[in-house]
């Protein structure tokens, strides 16, 4: 499998990248009808659809491999004065939990890998994707005079790398209808058409495409946190009550913040708690997990701990910790 590359976003001069694309309009119209509320832009560039969206009402979740990209969206926000979650990072693996997201929009990007890279990809949009979650996004064609004349580099018979423009060194994956559905195989496929586009003041390149609508079949397997939930753990305080956050001074820390020696999450680190029912700052702690507040677009779920096991009602966990978890979508388990 290819390495990802991003796209050189610094040096895009054309305005049609700022600019939805014209089946944003339908599907969020689409969505909302159907009651579908979180959304992943996955690979947002410079930040056209995530702001769109956002503006419709979707909980948007942003994120691409350009840091520039993704850079740029955040000012985005500030100007707009809107504040969504948008980070950097690699669609072969999504830093999602399971189940995250009611649907994704995916606009020129899932092509940008190799014939084994599409595949994992592919997977990791279903694992992220609700049961009856919705994908539309779209895949280069075979019947793309960029494919039948090889523009670039063949790295396999599906696949060339571009040479030169702001997609320099990206490869690009082909496809027809019998690759197209055999990747769609854990998929409902509502909807698939192939659309050959011309140059336009809206699109900026002319090509052919794949366009593709369809609904993860997948079981609906709740997480189990019973092995967790009860437990008793000890760790060390790091961010107590009353401290800042050390890359967001602006964020105080209403109870005190740390960790489990020794155990590991899913971002690699060792096992973060929020410690409540406790009034002043601590360097450490020890109690029993109460809860599990379960980040989904996120692979750090967070621990509820209390000294001696005491339970606190649900509505107060949630203010306690609203304070940083405000930025993620999540649920709480008990």
């Amino acid at each position: 499998m290819v390495a990802s590359k991003a796209w050189d976003w610094k040096n895009i001069t054309s305005e049609s990248w700022l600019k939805p694309s014209e089946d944003s309009f339908y599907y969020a119209e689409k969505w909302r009808g159907e009651g579908r509320k979180s959304l992943l832009d996955l690979g947002c560039g410079m930040g056209r659809h995530s702001i769109f969206f956002d503006s419709k009402g979707f909980r948007v979740t942003a994120i691409d491999l350009s840091e520039y990209g993704v850079n740029n969206l955040r000012e985005w926000q500030k100007r707009n004065g809107t504040d969504f979650r948008a980070v950097v990072g690699d669609m072969n693996k999504l830093p999602f939990a399971d189940n995250a997201f009611d649907c994704i929009y995916s606009y020129h990007v899932v092509s940008h890998t190799d014939s084994e890279g599409i595949k994992q990809i592919m997977s990791e949009i279903r694992r992220v994707l609700k049961p009856g979650g919705e994908i539309y996004f779209d895949l280069c064609s075979k019947r793309a005079w960029q494919f039948t004349e090889c523009i670039g580099e063949r790295i396999d018979d599906s696949t060339i790398r571009f040479v030169g423009g702001p997609e320099d060194g990206i490869p690009h994956y082909f496809a027809d209808e019998e690759s197209v559905r055999e990747l769609l195989s854990g998929f409902r496929i509502n909807v698939l058409r192939h659309v050959e586009t011309l140059k336009t003041p809206l699109y900026n390149a002319s090509g052919s495409h794949w366009f593709a609508e369809a609904d993860a079949e997948k079981p609906d397997v709740r997480p189990d946190f019973s092995d967790v939930i009860g437990r008793s753990v000890s760790g060390s305080i790091d961010r107590p009550l009353g401290s800042a956050h050390p890359r967001v001074p602006d964020m105080i820390y209403r109870v005190n913040y740390g960790y489990v020696e020794g155990v590991f999450a899913g971002d690699g680190s060792e096992q973060d708690i929020y410690l409540l029912g406790v009034s002043e700052p601590r360097g450490t702690f020890s109690g029993k997990v109460i809860a599990v507040w379960h980040r989904l677009n996120d692979v750090e779920d967070k621990w509820i701990v209390t000294p001696d096991g005491a339970d606190i009602p649900d509505d107060e966990i949630l203010r306690a910790i609203d304070f940083q978890e405000k930025y993620f979508d999540g649920e709480l388990i008990r």
